[in-house]
């Protein structure tokens, strides 16, 4: 991301007009995570958009009491096609990922998600990950004022 801000020219962009990242499933995560950074840091040009398909955002093992009465797609689709808890599992043990760091579990104790950039979510109603992004989207409109857009694909499973 800053690569591509400091190489904007060679790359023949222009990231003023508009500089967006994004990513599906655990690419969704880093772009969540990088969106973050690029909050903290003050990427100069700034961030214009955030695309999260289908992302990865909250590891189920340390839901905030805040949201547990909000994620229940992780027990509902436990044996859902493509990605069932068996696979995010296996991910989860081989990734050993700190769970307290936001920049991988974007809903770690103190994480701040004010002042984000105007956010996309596609969200599969089948998927185990459905409600780490229906909450987010969620949290980003009505508590942070940040602008949304999502599109919700009822009974598809991830991806």
């Amino acid at each position: 991301m800053c690569q591509a801000a400091a190489n904007a020219s060679k790359l023949k962009a222009d990231p003023s007009k508009g500089f967006i990242i994004g990513g599906t499933s655990a690419g969704g995560n880093m772009a969540a995570a990088c969106a973050l950074l690029a909050r903290d840091e003050k990427l100069s040009p700034p961030l214009t958009g955030l695309c999260l398909l289908i992302p990865a955002l909250m590891d189920y093992r340390v839901i905030p009491e805040k949201y547990k009465d909000d994620i229940k797609s992780y027990e509902q689709n436990k044996d859902a096609p493509i990605l069932g808890m068996s696979s995010i599992n296996l991910f989860k043990e081989n990734y050993k990922a700190d769970t307290k760091s936001p920049l991988y579990n974007i809903f770690a104790d103190g994480a701040d998600h004010h002042n984000l950039p105007p956010t996309y979510f596609q969200v599969c109603g089948m998927d185990p990950l459905r409600d780490d992004a229906l909450v987010f989207e969620r949290e980003l409109r009505t508590e942070c004022s940040t602008k949304t857009k999502l599109d919700v694909y009822p009974g598809l499973p991830h991806g």
